[in-house]
């Protein structure tokens, strides 16, 4: 008789199943209903988003999931949010530069995507005068 060891398996089992039970406990539920459907919404996200790596973006949802339950998530000042978008456009060459920063802040210009899809691409016409 052939017996099988599947102590790896219940092994890897078991610690999802606390980790998952550790998100359902009364500190988790401290954290109130929005976080927890935040998560919700993150891990669905993971695995309904294709070319991504699932691991990754799980553990990454967990790791908000836990910073929400700290109540560690922020929001960035406008002041902060507005030297992240110089930063992002510091690298350019000189003359894309300020077409960047335009970009950038501009709140009619058409965007697509999101950071959880990979990436996102904003759009606006800058017209630019004749010689």
């Amino acid at each position: 008789m052939r017996r099988i060891n599947h102590m790896p398996l219940r092994a890897a089992l078991l610690a999802a199943s606390l980790g998952y039970a550790a998100l359902f406990t009364p500190g988790a539920q401290a954290a109130g209903p929005q976080a927890q459907s935040q998560y919700q919404k993150d891990v669905a996200r993971c695995h309904n988003t294709p070319g991504i790596d699932v691991q990754a973006c799980l553990k990454e949802a967990g790791a908000a999931a836990q910073a929400a339950r700290q109540d560690k998530l922020t929001q960035p000042s406008p002041q902060v949010e507005a030297r992240n978008r110089d930063e992002r456009c510091d690298s350019l060459p000189t003359d894309q530069r300020q077409d960047c920063t335009t970009l950038m802040g501009d709140t009619d210009a058409r965007t697509q995507g999101s950071v959880q899809s990979g990436g996102v691409l904003r759009e606006t016409t800058i017209t630019i005068p004749a010689n």
